[in-house]
């Protein structure tokens, strides 16, 4: 996984986070920004090293932190 995927999504996940305060909870901005993002997250391989299945996972976390209710989007 490149770092620059990896830092993108964590910066994002701050931002989202951010946001939580101008936006209402629910509101289609905040759908729309988690659809985009949840299905841009990367998935698993065989071949991942220990260091990027640990950034993946953090891209997880992050995401399940900034977008509750949309973890049926982190791949399986």
């Amino acid at each position: 996984m490149k770092p620059l995927l990896i830092c993108a999504a964590l910066l994002t996940a701050t931002w989202l986070a951010g946001c939580e305060t101008s936006m209402t909870p629910g509101s289609a901005t905040e759908a729309a920004r988690c659809e985009i993002w949840g299905k841009s997250l990367p998935t698993r391989s065989r071949a991942d090293t220990g260091q990027t299945k640990a950034e993946i996972q953090r891209g997880y976390a992050a995401f399940d932190l900034a977008c509750p209710g949309f973890g049926y989007l982190v791949p399986g």
